[in-house]
Order: structure tokens, then sequence, then C-alpha cells
């Protein structure tokens, strides 16, 4: 049997998810007898470091790992660690880095101690699956690259993921109770938001228990209310993070536009009338779920809030009361559009950087390589992510299709249970777009509910408002500079929006030296800075 049908009969379902997510590892009875050292006639040793899974940690004496010492010459030694960030520091200060690892904090200030191997070299010669991903995604490429076009970690590419993040849900149950239908402007969210706050929404006896409206978090936050911004004829991209959007090939940030002031005057106005829930802002992420998922009893809490995807945000119980909604056109007043946006995401779904990447003091460098390639197979690729055909988390049904099977465990639902089972969003990967995936009913659900947004997201003009903010690159003096200057701007930013929304100060009287203070606070020069990073990934 030649060497890469083997790879991809055995290291298919065994190689990347188990032994290296820290989780399960299980290796299938079809595995060869025959040894194949595909990377060395001698035994190499490969240290590799993760964080620790909380769902299920890493057993050192696993299977799999060991079919892997004896199958394919590597000694595989891996290291989890609950503390990574902290781990990771002191391994760097000690020079004590693992072979392999995933970057922790800034990339460029791990680059700067001069403890990371440039990859370019060893990738041309040993990872034709990298390669491939490079040539076919160009922008997974554009993700890896430095400003000076070193490339010293992998990113990874997932390209079933949808076009948005945030999905606005609201209560169709309550909606059909008080004989209401789902709003489709800014005027009608309102008008819906005060019956669930004047009635008996629920249906339990208790017409003061209905939430009309929650969020999480605030600039660039995937749940937060500034996803309404779209509403307001601003497209967002990738979460729009820190605020930063472009249009007409202009990067602004609306902390300072004029329709920002109108979304805080609509969310205030609803916040004054009760309608949004009171400590939202002060509420952190468990808090914000757990109350989605309703009572003791059983009662739908919330009518409107923004999630992920409906078992997810709701559970099981409660998940079939919900329908996405949005985005509403502005009928309040004359700075928004009867042609709303939607916040655009695929990008940062389906990429990331610095997946995994390699020790200046790796002794094997060729081997890790080699190593880090399969990671990048087709196959691999699909268990890295859903889990492994041997393990019952995944079913191959034609050369390049599959099915992602039901959790093992009844009691568990399909997201949490790819957590569980796989290195899932987190892992090294290329995913083809050509590869055919049945998804499990959570994807299922989270990929229809997103076609409320297809209509929206067809608005955007990608030559002049699509702002990749993942890909720009900057100089370590402008990053250094930027970093610096924007907890500035954001210290001033993140005072001011909550007294708004709550009342506590009014966004007329403040407006202007507000906005002063932020452009005071260095946001032109940060403005100016991504600007020239914009215009140098728009030549190229």
């Amino acid at each position: 049997m030649k060497r890469k049908e083997m790879m991809k009969q055995t290291m298919a379902f065994t190689l990347a998810l188990s032994m290296l997510g820290g989780l399960a590892c299980t290796v299938s009875a079809s595995e060869p007898e025959k040894k194949d050292t595909w990377l060395s006639d001698e035994m190499v040793t490969i240290t590799y470091a993760r964080p620790e899974s909380s769902l299920q940690p890493y057993n050192p004496d696993c299977a799999t790992v060991q079919w892997i010492r004896e199958n394919l010459g590597i000694d595989l030694q891996v290291s989890t660690y609950s503390d990574y960030d902290t781990k990771m520091n002191t391994l760097l200060a000690a020079n004590q880095l693992p072979d392999l690892f995933s970057i922790w904090g800034n990339v460029n200030d791990v680059i700067g101690t001069g403890s990371l191997l440039e990859l370019t070299d060893l990738i041309d010669q040993y990872a034709p699956n990298v390669q491939a991903m490079f040539e076919e995604e160009p922008d997974t490429l554009a993700l890896a690259k430095t400003y000076e076009g070193e490339i010293y970690a992998l990113p990874k590419f997932q390209g079933k993921w949808p076009d948005c993040n945030g999905v606005m849900f609201i209560n169709k149950t309550w909606l059909d109770n008080l004989g209401l239908e789902v709003p489709t402007t800014l005027g009608e969210l309102k008008d819906v938001l005060v019956a669930f706050r004047d009635n008996d929404a629920n249906g339990n006896g208790d017409a003061s228990d209905e939430i009309p409206m929650d969020f999480n978090g605030w600039f660039g936050a995937a749940y937060s209310l500034t996803n309404l911004i779209g509403s307001y004829g601003i497209q967002l991209t990738n979460w729009g993070t820190d605020g930063y959007f472009v249009e007409d090939g202009q990067v602004k940030n609306y902390a300072v536009d004029e329709r920002y002031k109108a979304l805080i005057s609509y969310l205030a106005d609803l916040y004054s009338e009760g309608l949004i829930k009171e400590n939202a802002i002060t509420n952190d992420y468990s808090m914000f779920q757990s109350l989605s998922r309703g009572d003791e009893n059983g009662d739908a809490l919330v009518g409107v809030v923004l999630g992920w995807e409906e078992t997810d945000k709701f559970g099981p119980t409660l998940h079939d009361q919900y329908v996405p909604c949005g985005p509403f056109a502005d009928d309040v007043d004359d700075l928004g559009t009867d042609e709303p946006r939607w916040t655009y995401d695929y990008s940062g779904l389906n990429m990331s950087s610095n997946r995994i990447c390699m020790s200046a003091n790796c002794a094997n460098p060729e081997a890790a390589m080699k190593f880090m390639n399969e990671f990048y197979d087709s196959e691999v690729s699909v268990e890295v992510l859903f889990g492994g055909i041997s393990d019952g988390c995944l079913e191959k049904t034609g050369d390049d299709s599959y099915k992602v099977l039901d959790p093992l465990d009844p009691d568990t639902d399909s997201g949490t249970w790819k957590w569980t089972s796989s290195m899932a969003d987190n892992g090294p990967m290329y995913i083809r777009r050509a590869t055919t995936i049945d998804m499990a009913q959570d994807m299922t659900y989270a990929l229809e509910e997103r076609e409320q947004y297809k209509e929206a997201i067809a608005r955007i003009d990608m030559d002049k408002e699509y702002y990749p903010q993942m890909l720009m690159k900057y100089t370590s003096e402008d990053q250094n500079n930027m970093a610096v200057t924007q907890a500035n701007v954001t210290n001033v930013t993140d005072a001011y929006w909550g007294l708004w929304l709550t009342g506590e100060s009014n966004i007329e009287d403040d407006w202007d030296s507000y906005v002063e203070e932020v452009n005071a606070a260095g946001l032109q020069d940060i403005l100016a800075i991504r600007q020239a990073s914009y215009d140098s990934w728009k030549a190229q």
C-alpha cells in the first residue's frame, strides 16, 4: 500500500483530534499492523503543548499516541495546561518551549523574542496540504504572513460556517399569543417590545416576568445591540471590532458617526421605557445565556435577544418558540435606511490565525512540518473539527463527503459534544469548499436561521465596503502605537455608551464634547494607520 493511501486510511481518523485535542483517544480495529516510519528511519521525538479542554482532560497514555509511536516513528509527547497562557510565558522566559504549540497572546510579541521558526521553506518542501490551502484560499496565506511577508504560524480554514455570527431571535409564540407579526422596522420593533412588556406574553399568569429585550457586550460583540447599526446603513464586517468599518473605500469608526448617535438615542428610549433588561450591561455571558433558557417552570422569559443558534441559546425545550428577525428598516428618523444591513462575518467565522507553530529550538523541523501538514489533509481536517470516524462522531459517506453523527451521549447537545470529542474550532485544519458535510442539528439550524439575512448581506459592496481587519498588516511600530492609542480611545467610548443607554447622561448634551474627546485620545491617528494598511491590501 502506498504511504499516502495508508495515511488517508489511518491518520484520517486518529491523528489530529485524539492525541492533540486532549480529548477522546480510541483506535480503530482496522489499523494496519505494518509499520511505516514515514518521517524517519529513526524514532523522532516531537513535543506538543495545547490548552487543556475543560470538558475532557487529555490522556497522555491513550491508545492513539501509542499507535503513532509504534507505526509512524514519532515519539509524541503531548502536554496540556489549564493555565495555558501563563505556562507558555513561563516556558518562553526559560527558553523551554515545546516543538509545536498554538500561539498565545500577540504573535508579534512572540516573534520578537526569536522563539519561533520561520516556516516558508519548510512549507515549500514538506507541506503540500498547506500549500494547497494557500493556493486555493489566498486569504489564508495573507492571514499567515507577517508585515514582512514571513510565516511563523499556520492558520485554519473551515469553509462551511455561515456568513454572520449573531442572529436576532424573537419569541414567535409570544407574538402569536398577542396577535402580532414579526416586526420589520425599528418602530414596529418598539411596538412589539411594548406589547411584550404590558401583557402576559408567555401566558403564565404573571404579566411582570417578561423581559422584552436582552443583549450582551458592546463594541464588536457578536450578541450586542450594536448589530442594529446596520439599520442606519453602516456595513460591519467581521464583528466590526472596536467600531471600525469601510465606506466608499474610507476607513471609519462608527463611535464618532452621527448614525451611532441615532442608534444610541433609539436604544436609550427603549431602555427608559423598561424594554431592555435593566442590568444587561453588567451581566456576564453565563447570566445572559441562562436567562434565555427560561425559568424553573419552563416558561420563556426573553422576547428578543441575539445568539448563535436556537438550541444553543434557548435549550432543548424552548428553542422552537423562537424565529430569526431583522434587520430592521429605520422608520424613526432620517439617518437610517430602507435597505438595512447585517454584519458580514464569513472570514472571521471560517478563518483564524496562529493555530500551530514551531519552536526555533525544534530538533527535527522536517519531521515536525510533515506532522503539521497532516492536519491539513482533507479527511483529517473534518475530523479535527467534528471528531473521529472510528470514535463514532463522523461517518464517511463518499470520496469527499461526511455525515456528522448524533452525540453518543443522548443528554448532550451536538455543539457540546463536538467540543468534547474533537479539537473543534481551535484546531489546525483546511476544510475544502468542495467537501460535503451533512451537519449535526445545531449547524443545520444555524445555517437555516441565517437565510434571514441573505438579502441584507447581498447588499454589501465587496470592493468599497468589505473591511478585512484580520488580514491587515502593520509594522511593529504601528502595531504598538495602535494598541496604546486604542486603549485610550476605548476608555472614552466605554465610559459613555452605558451612561447614555441607561439615561444617566444625555447623548444630545454630550455628543460634541465626546467626539472631541475621542479624537483627542488618538482616533484619527489610528484611522490614518488603518487606512494605509487597507489601501496596501487593496493594491495587492
